[in-house]
């Protein structure tokens, strides 16, 4: 609590950079529920999610891309990219609702090669829905 604001922002980042349970959502609920103002406290979660999910992204498509295609035969690679332009869009909107490993999708749509436009639209987007959800239960329920 002493930390306030920019612990939100901190930990809401901190929690995206790896996969594991506790997501920006959990941080968010916590600043409110302690006394934090609602929505400075959903900005700044959706923004400390934002920022480490947009370098996920990058290291994915920089990174990550290589490897994948180190790993398979060329067909086999344009068969999982032919999959995850069909459904990748679905696949990181899923992981971003749901307690679905959201951060290892992301570094998929990154490698895979999905457009800026598309992650935006299918991952961060809903990931400010999930916490904004969340945040709109507890303000219910506190």
């Amino acid at each position: 609590m002493s930390y306030g604001y920019p612990a939100v922002f901190i930990l809401s980042f901190l929690s995206d950079i790896i996969d594991q349970p506790i997501g920006p959502e959990v941080v968010a609920g916590f600043g409110y529920v302690l006394g934090l103002n609602l929505l400075i406290v959903f900005i700044l979660s959706v923004l400390g999610s934002w920022t480490i999910s947009i370098i996920n992204f990058y290291i994915g498509k920089y990174f990550l891309t290589h490897k994948i295609r180190a790993s398979c035969s060329f067909d086999q690679h344009n068969n999982y990219c032919r999959l995850y332009q069909k459904y990748g869009r679905v696949e990181l909107m899923i992981a971003a609702l749901t307690p679905v490993p959201y951060v290892f999708s992301i570094w998929l749509a990154g490698a895979f090669g999905m457009k800026l436009r598309d992650f935006f639209l299918a991952g961060l987007l809903a990931r400010m829905f999930r916490i904004g959800f969340v945040l709109w239960v507890l303000a219910i329920l506190f």
